[in-house]
């Protein structure tokens, strides 16, 4: 990409239709390559560092720190992601008619990678099947208001109508949250939802993880729901449903005895690195490619995971989130899945999160964060997330010492708690 195509910086994002129209025209000269695409959280800079030059896209992320970071990637990076899922979906029978492309319904912001793919993704179906306009509803969708089964009919239906109008299979990306609230349901809106979101080829769902149970309902009513696991390092899902992309590999760096290792990916999708703000740049996870003349990079995640003997992926949690508490480490996603999983607990608390506060004796202790379901007691709260643990498979050592009630747990982009956040909470008390 010449180093001397201009800046993109489209209006903050305000969930408007309008804002959504701008991004992804924006999005449609980056995928044509004739601009390039700033959405950092700093001014872009008047010239890209060495080993930059190729930057077309440049996103926001926090990492695990909570502090902004500005991810550059490149045009090569993006389309190997838009087309990789395409070839799946080609050779899976998800859309082979259409080599795997097809119509999006964008329903996340275009603020973070997963959005900005949605929209690119549409507009590549225009590059490769010679439409004349992207995949995309013919008025975007405005996300302004509560995302509810209603809202997602009304904005799912004529985008539904489009695309089987164009003959195209018809997409759309969710984060857990919203897909949780379509299938655990109980209106008669909530079952309409369902109807609908099973209409569509495949329904992407990422950002954080979904509970099992959502993903069996989910199937057992026959909706394509497609798990993916990425990150703007990435350029977005490079796993689906536990299996690596095309041209993606996976691997574990030091596992331990149990077979859990920090995740590496080699991939063609990977970012250039950071950009800072300052004018410099950091591509400290970021390894060269393995063999002299090799053409693809590795990139080590903040990942503790394990994988299969037929290459699945199962993310354990993020390395820097290991609790240490008297010389034992906990995974505090473990401790939320329990709490997700009690019986005691069902209907009573609706979300969780786990993190480990200094402790002067123990080094780090267990806490926990907990939001609660209408009409349940704040002040039983605590003793039952504590007594319903123990009932489990928990050992005693992962049980949190203290339970906060919260109104809502503090968010990170878009499906991810911030943990940081919530680590400064529970020590605050």
């Amino acid at each position: 990409m010449s180093s001397s195509l201009p800046w993109l910086v489209p209006p903050a994002h305000d969930s408007s239709a309008a804002s959504l129209e701008a991004h992804s025209r924006a999005i449609g000269q980056l995928m044509a390559g004739t601009g390039r695409l700033w959405l950092g959280p700093f001014p872009a800079p008047s010239t890209l560092p060495e080993g930059f030059e190729d930057t077309a896209l440049v996103v926001p992320t926090s990492g695990s720190t909570g502090v902004a970071k500005a991810v550059a990637l490149s045009r090569s990076a993006l389309l190997a992601s838009q087309d990789a899922t395409a070839a799946l979906f080609a050779a899976d029978g998800t859309a082979p008619d259409t080599r795997g492309h097809g119509f999006w319904l964008p329903l996340l912001p275009p603020t973070h990678i997963a959005g900005v793919q949605v929209l690119a993704r549409a507009h590549r179906t225009s590059q490769v099947l010679g439409l004349p306009v992207p995949a995309l509803p013919e008025v975007l969708p405005d996300l302004r208001g509560h995302f509810d089964a209603a809202a997602f009919v009304a904005l799912a239906e004529p985008a539904l109508a489009q695309a089987e109008a164009a003959g195209l299979p018809a997409f759309t990306s969710l984060v857990p949250t919203q897909l949780t609230r379509i299938i655990t349901g109980a209106t008669g809106a909530d079952a309409r939802a369902r109807g609908v979101l099973r209409r569509f080829a495949a329904v992407l769902v990422g950002g954080a993880a979904t509970r099992p149970e959502v993903l069996t309902k989910a199937r057992a009513q026959r909706i394509a729901v497609r798990t993916t696991y990425g990150s703007s390092e990435t350029a977005g899902g490079c796993v689906y449903d536990r299996a690596a992309l095309p041209g993606v590999q996976l691997r574990l760096e030091a596992p331990d005895a149990a077979g859990a290792g920090r995740l590496v990916i080699t991939s063609p999708t990977l970012a250039l690195g950071y950009l800072t703000a300052d004018g410099g740049t950091d591509t400290t996870p970021f390894a060269p490619a393995a063999a002299p003349g090799a053409a693809q990079r590795s990139f080590v995640t903040s990942d503790l995971a394990e994988l299969g003997e037929d290459g699945a992926l199962s993310v354990l949690g993020r390395a820097d989130d290991v609790i240490n508490t008297g010389g034992r480490k906990v995974l505090p996603q473990d401790v939320e899945r329990a709490i997700d999983r009690s019986l005691m607990l069902q209907g009573l608390v609706r979300a969780s999160v786990v993190v480990g506060v200094q402790d002067p004796d123990w080094g780090q202790r267990v806490e926990a964060l907990v939001t609660l379901e209408q009409g349940t007691d704040p002040t039983e709260a605590a003793a039952l997330v504590r007594s319903a643990l123990r009932t489990s498979e928990v050992p005693a050592h992962m049980i949190p010492k203290r339970v906060h009630v919260v109104r809502e747990l503090p968010m990170l982009g878009i499906g991810k708690v911030d943990r940081a956040a919530a680590r400064r909470l529970a020590a605050e008390g």
